[in-house]
């Protein structure tokens, strides 16, 4: 009997494996001190401030606060590689934010970006969720070598002033990604191949998705001219499955 209970044991320990064995990172930010900066695994680029903040959270006390400012420069980012690469190139996420006022009218903005070089070719790419025109989102696609700059519009503007939920999947193989907010797909900003135009386009066109080495989470604003932002990340999952 003793030796039956223990295989049935063992089973299920199995079992509890195989389910959480899809997840490759996740994180609530509760295990850092409040005006800390997240370190390891994660990764600070930017002149802005992430910090830990008890002020907003979606679960538990704490979330990261982001700060940025004007330009390029002054963005912040919190990065995490130690996943990457992936077997099949290609991974969901899903997170948590809270945006206190978006980028106005005419700034270009980024909040989630992967990269890495683009295989068989001499150059980078870099793959992106954010937004421009009138506060609505916007699918991005820019390369580091040659020069591309490409974009998908969509007519969903981000929520302000509340939690939201933003899901996305990025696969390097297919030239694929997808946004979903609040649990629904945006289906316009869909990409598989190519988007709706380019600035620049040494690519001709086509989207060519890096070998993914990292996951960049955050704000930056490309242009001057729209003043400070204030954001708010919680409940960070990567996954190789999407998550419900």
């Amino acid at each position: 009997m003793k030796e039956r209970i223990l295989m049935i044991l063992a089973f299920l320990s199995l079992l509890s494996c195989d389910e959480t064995s899809e997840v490759l990172y996740k994180d609530s930010f509760e295990a850092y001190s409040v005006g800390e900066t997240p370190s390891d695994p994660w990764e600070k680029t930017g002149n802005g401030i992430a910090v830990i903040d008890d002020i907003k959270s979606f679960s538990g006390n704490k979330s990261v606060h982001f700060v940025t400012g004007e330009g390029y420069k002054n963005r912040a980012f919190l990065g995490v590689n130690h996943i990457f690469p992936l077997k099949n190139n290609a991974y969901y996420g899903s997170l948590k934010m809270y945006v206190e006022e978006a980028s106005p009218n005419g700034i270009h903005w980024t909040m989630i970006q992967s990269s890495g070089k683009v295989k068989g070719e001499d150059y980078s790419s870099e793959i992106r969720y954010g937004g421009q025109h009138n506060k609505k989102l916007m699918a991005n696609y820019e390369t580091q070598g040659v020069k591309s700059d490409c974009w998908k519009h969509s007519d969903i503007e981000i929520p302000e002033g509340k939690w939201f939920t933003l899901q996305w999947y990025f696969n390097g193989n297919r030239d694929t990604m997808r946004l979903w907010l609040d649990g629904e797909s945006i289906e316009s900003l869909t990409v598989v191949g190519n988007g709706e135009g380019c600035v620049e386009n040494d690519t001709n066109g086509q989207w060519k998705f890096p070998i993914i080495e990292n996951v960049l989470l955050g704000w930056v604003d490309y242009q001057t001219g729209g003043g400070t932002r204030n954001i708010w990340i919680d409940d960070l999952i990567i996954s190789l499955e999407k998550i419900d």
